[in-house]
């Protein structure tokens, strides 16, 4: 398996290519970024698009989905059953859990709503990896501060789902916040208190903590 991130976007937004070594078939992981390079490697590296999955249906994660979706009509997307997409776009509609064949890869959906009602992690356990958009970042979470999000999900989300993976786990997260640009689930506990909380109580303190540090 290969992984190829690019950086851009509207706010250091990830935008990753996973392949299958055997198979030479490929996904792309939030159309975020500008397509040029993305295509570039797909073409250099003789891969076959053949999926495009979601994180969540925040415009900066998906603004370049439909030029992708021009360019590999036959690539299938796969996003939350309840997606909110602004444009006709035809799915594949996954739910918790879902299995996503990529080649000889097993992608696992994991149903991670908080930041957004829609948000997907994808867990491939093989590797020892997952990709979180804007669930889990490098040392914090997303925020609950829009439309659409939900603190009481995220906290079930952070620790009842992707705290209960493996702590080998490798995090790659949807956006270049952190101090480095993946990080495993055990450093992310051991270095931040987000992922410290002995309640939801004390989880929704440092979350208040953080709002009102960014508006100093």
């Amino acid at each position: 398996m290969k992984i190829k991130r690019f950086q851009g976007g509207y706010d250091k937004n990830f935008c990753y290519v996973v392949s299958c070594d055997e198979t030479r078939m490929a996904a792309i992981i939030d159309p975020a970024v500008e397509i040029n390079p993305v295509i570039e490697y797909i073409e250099s590296e003789d891969l076959i698009l053949d999926k495009i999955l979601v994180t969540h249906t925040h415009h900066d994660h998906i603004y370049y989905l439909n030029d992708f979706i021009d360019l590999y009509p036959l690539a299938k997307v796969y996003a939350s059953t309840n997606a909110a997409f602004k444009t006709n776009i035809e799915f594949k509609k996954v739910e918790h859990n879902d299995v996503i064949i990529l080649g000889k890869l097993f992608i696992l959906s994991l149903f991670t709503p908080g930041h957004y009602f829609d948000s997907m992690c994808f867990w491939i356990k093989s590797e020892k990896l997952v990709f979180t958009g804007d669930t889990m970042f490098v040392g914090r979470t997303g925020r609950t501060v829009g439309n659409g999000s939900n603190i009481k999900n995220l906290y079930q989300s952070i620790y009842k789902i992707l705290l209960k993976l493996p702590t080998e786990t490798i995090v790659y997260p949807g956006h270049h916040y952190g101090f480095r640009k993946e990080i495993t689930i055990h450093e992310n506990v051991k270095n931040s208190n987000f992922f410290q909380c002995k309640s939801f109580n004390e989880f929704e303190l440092v979350m208040k903590n953080f709002e009102k540090s960014r508006n100093k």
